[in-house]
C-alpha cells in the first residue's frame, strides 16, 4: 500500500512538472492570443472606417512587443499560475471520466479522449463546469493591468467584482458564458470525438487501423480545420465574455473599482489593450457577436484563428 501511494505521489509530481513546463513555454504566447482577442478596437463614429480607436493590435507578435514594452518580462506570464492549475484539474477530470487526456493539454492543442457516450457526456459537463470560473479569472489575469500579489484572495480581489466575490455561483451566471464555454466544450468532446469515429473508424489515434486509407485521413484532417470557422468565434466570443464583470447591475463605486490596497500597476499606466465600457456590457452569446461584428467588423471574430486552426489540425494525431 506504501510503495502504491508513493508510486501514486511520483507520478502526480511528473505530471505537474511536465505540465509545468509546457505552461511556462506557452504561457506568453497565450496571454497574447487573449489579449489579441479581448482588445475592444471599434470603429471611430462619424469618421473614416479605416480610424480606430484604442490600440490596434493584429497579430500575435504585435502584441508580445506591446505587452513586453509595457510590462516588461513580467506581463508575458501574468495568468501561469492559474493556467497550470485548471490544467492540472482538466487533467485529473479527464482520468477519472475518461481516462484519457483533455481537450485541451498545456501545448492548448485539441483531442478527443476515449470514452463512451455517456462518461463523454458527463466530462463535457465537468469540463465545462471547470473551465468557466478557471478561464474568468485566468483571462482577466492576463489583461489586468496590476501586478497580482501571491496572497490568493487578495489577487481574487483584484480579479472579481465585489458582487462576484461575495456570490461566486454568480460567474456561471455571466450573461452569455455559460452557454458559450459548454457549446466550445461540446464541440471539442462529443462533436470531435463522433467525427475522428465517423472518419477514422476510432476515438484514439492508437485504435486506428494500419490500413486506413490515406484520403480518410486527409478528410479528417480536413475537417478539423474546417472546424476553426466556428471554434475561434466562440473562443473570441468566451473571452469577451470572461473579462466583463458580473455587478449584479450595480455601479461600481470608486474604493470598489480601485485595486486593494498595497497593489500596484504591472508597467506604466498606459494599458497594453482597450476594454469595451462596463457601462455598456455584451447581454449574451448571440449579442456579442452581433456587437463585435457591428463595432469591429467581423475579422475580430476570427482574431488568432491559425493558432486554433494548428492546434486542431496537430490535435488529429494527439
Amino acid at each position: 500500500m506504501f510503495e502504491f501511494l508513493l508510486t501514486l505521489l511520483l507520478a502526480t509530481v511528473i505530471m505537474v512538472s511536465l505540465m509545468a513546463v509546457g505552461v511556462a513555454i506557452t504561457m506568453p504566447f497565450h496571454g497574447a492570443l487573449v489579449r489579441l482577442r479581448a482588445n475592444y478596437n471599434p470603429h471611430a463614429v462619424g469618421l473614416d472606417a479605416q480610424t480606430r480607436v484604442g490600440p490596434t493590435l493584429t497579430t500575435l507578435i504585435g502584441t508580445l512587443k506591446r505587452t513586453k514594452q509595457l510590462e516588461g518580462w513580467w506581463g508575458l506570464w501574468k495568468g501561469t499560475f492559474p493556467t497550470l492549475a485548471y490544467t492540472t484539474l482538466v487533467s485529473v477530470a479527464s482520468i477519472i471520466f475518461v481516462g484519457g487526456s483533455s481537450s485541451r493539454g498545456p501545448k492548448n492543442t485539441y483531442s478527443v479522449p476515449e470514452a463512451g457516450g455517456i462518461r463523454m457526456g458527463l466530462f463535457t459537463i465537468v469540463l465545462t463546469l471547470i473551465a468557466l470560473p478557471m478561464t474568468v479569472i485566468i483571462n482577466r489575469s492576463i489583461i489586468t493591468p496590476y501586478k497580482l500579489p501571491n496572497n490568493p484572495s487578495t489577487s481574487l480581489r483584484v480579479l472579481l467584482s465585489q458582487h462576484e466575490l461575495s456570490k461566486p455561483y454568480m460567474l456561471y451566471l455571466t450573461p452569455g458564458l455559460l452557454a458559450t464555454t459548454f457549446i466550445h466544450s461540446l464541440c471539442v468532446t462529443l462533436i470531435a470525438r463522433t467525427m475522428r469515429v465517423f472518419f477514422l473508424g476510432a476515438s484514439a489515434p492508437e485504435d486506428v487501423a494500419e490500413d486506413i486509407s490515406a484520403w480518410r485521413w486527409l478528410f479528417f484532417i480536413l475537417w478539423q480545420a474546417l472546424a476553426t470557422l466556428w471554434l475561434t468565434p466562440l473562443e473570441v466570443v468566451v473571452t469577451r465574455l470572461s473579462i466583463q464583470p458580473n455587478t449584479g447591475g450595480a455601479i461600481p463605486t470608486e474604493e470598489e473599482a480601485g485595486p486593494p490596497e498595497g497593489v500596484t500597476f504591472c508597467g506604466t499606466d498606459e494599458d497594453v489593450i482597450g476594454l469595451r465600457p462596463t457601462t455598456d456590457p455584451y447581454d449574451g452569446m448571440v449579442d456579442c457577436g452581433r456587437k463585435i461584428i457591428e463595432e469591429e467588423g467581423w475579422q475580430s471574430l476570427y482574431r488568432g484563428f491559425w493558432w486554433t486552426m494548428l492546434s486542431n489540425v496537430f490535435g488529429a494525431f494527439a
